[in-house]
């Protein structure tokens, strides 16, 4: 919270009418301008900072929690299937390969890690019938 004169407030409408910024970027972008022209940033921190805060309201859509949770489901996953896919060859149940097919099967057109994980269930398993794979995957729940 700033309190300015009737001057500066003018000038800071009219920088965000000017580059259709928001109230905290037209606010921040002067701020760091100032810090960058009085030598107490280094040009590489003003750099990422004055690109940030010029961004014009609309430039990028903001993140909703539901695309914030798909996307922190989808790093997990990934996370898991590369996990799994170090370390395969140490579980060799067959119920359990089932259930990582079936679920590697649902995000294959999501993640590469999951297009590898099926690519090496079919190369290593190629005893366990497909469509036994998919009535499994069918059943499992994640």
């Amino acid at each position: 919270m700033l309190c300015l004169d009737k001057d500066l407030y003018r000038a800071f409408i009219k920088l965000q009418a000017d580059k259709d910024l928001g109230r905290s970027y037209a606010g921040l972008l002067p701020y760091v301008e100032g810090l960058f022209q009085m030598g107490y940033l280094t040009r590489e921190v003003y750099e990422i900072h004055a690109k940030r805060y010029s961004q014009p309201l609309g430039a990028k859509a903001p993140v909703t929690l539901e695309q914030k949770k798909q996307k922190d489901n989808l790093q997990s996953k990934d996370k898991q299937f590369r996990m799994i896919l170090e370390q395969w060859e140490q579980h060799s149940s067959p119920e359990w390969r089932l259930k990582v097919f079936a679920e590697a099967e649902k995000f294959k057109d999501k993640l590469e890690s999951a297009r590898l994980l099926l690519a090496k269930v079919k190369a290593v398993d190629q005893d366990l019938d497909s469509e036994e794979l998919r009535k499994y995957g069918e059943g499992v729940e994640t």
